[in-house]
């Protein structure tokens, strides 16, 4: 019997998420949906996605493709698996990133997959600020 498709109710980008260790609750830090750099490529040092699920059951393979509104992929967080017995069951997950490359400045895509069918897509959008000047420069 194939997985049930799971619904995704829940999905932040931030700084940083956190499991901790005897209550298993998540924390997610420095939430956010954008991402401003004075200079590209930019490199973000430390990102994190946390998912939560609702509906699902079964075995599946998580795979999460970063790509650009043209769809060329960026990066490639794979190699998570989930196994879920009930649909009463509210699963949840926290991917850590390090070292993003986001070579210019417009919309990305975080894109979730479960059993190699796409899920859902979730945006991130990059802008460029202007550079400060001081006196003397």
């Amino acid at each position: 019997m194939l997985p049930v498709k799971p619904e995704i109710i829940s999905f932040l980008i931030a700084d940083m998420v956190i499991q901790e260790k005897g209550t298993n609750k998540w924390s997610a830090i420095g939430i956010f949906d954008r991402i401003r750099a004075a200079s590209f490529p930019y490199i973000h040092p430390c990102l994190a996605l946390y998912i939560r699920l609702a509906d699902a059951e079964g075995n599946y393979d998580i795979r999460v493709e970063f790509c650009d509104d043209n769809d060329q992929v960026f990066a490639v967080f794979e190699g998570m698996t989930l196994s879920i017995l009930s649909r009463l069951h509210h699963p949840d997950l926290g991917i850590r990133t390090g070292n993003l490359i986001i070579p210019k400045p417009g919309k990305y895509y975080f894109k979730l997959y479960f059993n190699g069918a796409f899920a859902k897509g979730f945006q991130l959008d990059v802008e460029e600020t202007p550079q400060v000047h001081k006196k003397g420069e």
